[in-house]
């Protein structure tokens, strides 16, 4: 009787843990902190505003421009080579 108890309390311990590791695939990914004071800037193509740190910088003309991600500063530069 006492085998079965624990059994069934591993096996419940388990499925709580493969819940845990489900739900966590699904969620959406963690917003990235923002350090207190720092400048947003805002992405030219999509206009979203992300911080300078986490920025992807390019310079066209002496003038730095700031991308989202790397799909967008790529779309950009593809657009002003075309």
């Amino acid at each position: 009787m006492i085998f079965k108890i624990a059994l069934a309390v591993v096996l419940l311990y388990l499925f709580y843990r493969l819940a845990r590791t489900w739900k966590r695939v699904g969620a959406p990914p963690k917003a990235q902190p923002i350090a207190k004071g720092e400048d947003l800037v805002e992405d030219p193509l999509c206009h979203t505003y992300v911080t300078v740190s986490h920025a992807r910088k390019f310079e066209i003309g002496g003038k730095t421009v700031y991308f989202c991600s790397e799909k967008c500063l790529k779309r950009y530069t593809s657009q002003q080579q075309s």
